[in-house]
């Protein structure tokens, strides 16, 4: 507010943890959400670019074609599939050659140093990954410590940005539980 900071002058740093946690939940679904993409669409679903705020999260990716209801609700569904599961978080170092070797997903045309952080959420329920970690990503940002402390995805919108790109929002924990409730509020009084 006042004054100036200078290189090797002690400053004091506030987490406003609130904002983090639901940054955290926000990042940690586009994760679930990736992945459930990829299951239900196929494995042509790319991440081309994501937005996270402490409010709600956009997911780009690769599609030719609008998404049905039908296959919306079933990303959302697996999606909070892993999410009741609760299970831990893992975050673990290793090369870019091990983690791609692992099956984790690099983004590409990003450029990854030696060592890299590999972030794994889950347990498959279905299909050929099934009993084995559901979302494997190469990922640098803040995670939850277990998926359950997402609360839940809601998706909210899904639509076109570009050729062969489509676009997803959707809301986690208290702020999709509110969305819910103002769904709800406006069916009864329809």
């Amino acid at each position: 507010v006042k004054g100036t900071v200078g290189v090797g002058m002690p400053v004091e740093l506030k987490v406003d943890h609130a904002r983090r946690t639901r940054l955290r939940s926000n990042h940690s679904a586009t994760h679930l959400v990736h992945e459930a993409l990829r299951e239900v669409l196929g494995t042509h679903v790319a991440q081309k670019g994501s937005l996270v705020t402490a409010e709600r999260l956009r997911f780009d990716f690769s599609h030719p074609k609008p998404i049905s209801a039908e296959e919306l609700e079933k990303v959302e569904e697996l999606a909070n599939e892993i999410v009741l599961q609760n299970s831990p978080v893992e975050t673990r170092l290793m090369s870019v050659d091990d983690a791609i070797a692992e099956g984790a997903m690099a983004l590409f045309g990003e450029k990854y140093g030696d060592e890299v952080r590999v972030v794994s959420m889950g347990t498959a329920l279905h299909g050929e990954k099934e009993g084995k970690p559901y979302s494997v990503e190469l990922c640098g940002g803040t995670h939850v410590g277990a998926t359950g402390d997402i609360g839940l995805v809601r998706l909210v919108s899904e639509g076109a940005v570009a050729a062969g790109v489509r676009r997803i929002e959707a809301l986690t924990g208290d702020a999709a539980r509110r969305h819910l409730d103002e769904q709800e509020r406006l069916l009864k009084s329809a």
